[in-house]
């Protein structure tokens, strides 16, 4: 078929419709004197009408050129729009108009639905694909004369940013046609208007009903709230970086303050810091070397040891990472830090260990007298000036061998150990589980006289004997043990006195081998 292919035309200013007419009013209409007036809808030109089967259209005459671009309606097109017709003339108060065309040609709806109460309806067959901005461009058009449009579309078309009043028939441009038109309203598919699995038909007749209402608005009203939405969401996004940003600065200043204020803490800090004032105290022997210093807390000023078994940098380290007490909490370490304090005869308290509430274990040094906490910061700035040596992991010197080879006082014990009294031998019977010793053999082993019943050893006897008889027979030959023997006879094997169907060659009587004989 042509791209000229139109069901409507108008003769004489009278509108002819193809589908409407009858088979012999149609072959008549040649024969109209008027019939070279015979005009198509989109362009004003001659036309002719043509039969193709059971299909009645119009077309250009063929003396016509005509220079409109017409759009090209499929046999699937024209008999989807004829199915539409017959449906909505089948509904009561509706009647239907194929090509119906706007007064200054805006528009040209396939099927036009006509209540009589005025509300319209236009039905539009789109079987090709059409973008959406020419879905929304052609529906704000019917929207403009306040008629309602309705999609006849083969697929759900809900990727749209758009919502559209559409019938999915999955009924296509190279779908087969196989029967009548009435045949397509019954095409069930899932109805996204509804949200339900419905047929053609039935979509239609609850398009049709006069309680229906399409929600969403025309497509320019639907343009609008989205770029409202969108509006609103750069807004929402553009505060949320703001406020991230106005977060951001709060939080550097925030840390700036922190740092300043610990920094200076930590000034304080080694400002009353010093090496502990003892005058000729030596370094103690150890396992490993401690280092301590005399600090303050920084509330109450009170004066404390601390100590660390790691050597302490020259010039501190204030901005690496926290020191804490470990192994310096182990009772050795506390041992020879209070050794070395009995050496130097002095009365400094030693800082106590605290264990910091958390996940992972940590511990800290806190003030003896107001638990007030070392930070750990503060220790790993201390400088090497601040720090002494309190105990060296070999022996540097006479005094520290003194302090740490020093044997204790002997203590006298004026106390007379007393003697033991002597324990009467306790008699235990045999039967007794404390019972300890060699236990008599049972009478029925004494009377056997070799220590074995006489059956056993007739039975021992007789399976030497046997197995002797099996070591002796021809038919069998045996194993490097003497406890397996191989039947010449089947080839198979038994073990031991277990001679089974071996014996007087049953082997090789039908029947005998059985599954799972061996």
């Amino acid at each position: 078929m042509g791209a000229s292919v139109q069901l409507v035309a108008y003769l004489n200013g009278e509108r002819i419709d193809a589908t409407h007419m009858a088979h012999e009013p149609w072959r008549a209409l040649v024969n109209d004197p008027n019939y070279k007036s015979l005009v198509l809808v989109e362009c004003g030109l001659r036309a002719s009408r043509v039969t193709l089967g059971s299909l009645q259209f119009f077309r250009h005459h063929r003396d016509v050129a005509c220079s409109i671009e017409h759009k090209s309606e499929s046999e699937q097109h024209l008999t989807m729009k004829r199915a539409l017709k017959e449906k909505i003339n089948a509904a009561s108060g509706w009647r239907a108009e194929v090509e119906h065309a706007h007064p200054e040609r805006a528009w040209i709806a396939d099927v036009m639905a006509i209540h009589f109460s005025g509300k319209r309806l236009a039905f539009e067959v789109q079987l090709s694909p059409q973008s959406e901005d020419e879905y929304i461009r052609r529906s704000q058009r019917y929207a403009d004369d306040r008629v309602g449009v309705v999609w006849i579309v083969p697929d759900n078309l809900d990727w749209f940013r758009v919502q559209m009043p559409m019938i999915v028939t999955g009924f296509g441009k190279t779908s087969a046609l196989s029967g009548p038109p009435e045949l397509l309203m019954e095409l069930a598919h899932f109805q996204p208007l509804f949200g339900k699995r419905a047929s053609v038909g039935a979509a239609l007749d609850a398009i049709l009903d006069p309680s229906f209402r399409w929600p969403y608005g025309t497509p320019e009203h639907q343009l609008d709230e989205i770029s409202k939405l969108e509006e609103m969401k750069a807004k929402a996004a553009a505060e949320h970086q703001d406020r991230q940003i106005r977060l951001a600065e709060e939080k550097r200043l925030a840390e700036e303050k922190a740092m300043l204020q610990t920094e200076e803490l930590a000034a304080r800090f080694i400002a009353c810091a010093a090496t502990p004032a003892i005058g000729a105290a030596r370094p103690v022997l150890a396992a490993k070397r401690i280092w301590a210093s005399e600090v303050r807390c920084l509330e109450a000023c009170h004066p404390m040891l601390i100590w660390r078994l790691t050597e302490p940098t020259p010039m501190g380290t204030s901005g690496g990472p926290m020191w804490r007490p470990t192994t310096e909490n182990f009772d050795n370490v506390r041992a020879h830090v209070d050794t070395w304090l009995a050496a130097a005869g002095s009365s400094l308290a030693k800082a106590k260990v605290f264990r910091v509430n958390g996940w992972p274990v940590r511990r800290t040094f806190v003030c003896p007298e107001c638990n007030q906490i070392i930070q750990g910061r503060w220790v790993s700035a201390l400088p090497l000036a601040k720090w002494t040596l309190i105990a060296e992991s070999s022996v540097s010197s006479a005094e520290a061998r003194t302090v740490v080879y020093r044997k204790p006082p002997a203590q006298s014990n004026h106390a007379q150990e007393k003697p033991r009294a002597a324990r009467p031998p306790v008699q235990v019977e045999e039967s007794d589980w404390r019972f300890i010793g060699p236990r008599r053999k049972p009478f029925w082993v004494t009377e056997a006289g070799t220590g074995e019943l006489p059956y056993p050893l007739a039975a021992k006897k007789a399976h030497a004997e046997r197995m002797e008889q099996l070591r002796a027979n021809p038919r069998y030959r045996v194993s490097p043990n003497g406890f397996r023997f191989e039947c010449t006879d089947c080839g198979g094997e038994f073990e031991d006195d277990k001679e089974g169907i071996h014996a007087d060659g049953g082997c090789l009587i039908p029947g005998a081998r059985r599954l799972g004989w061996r």
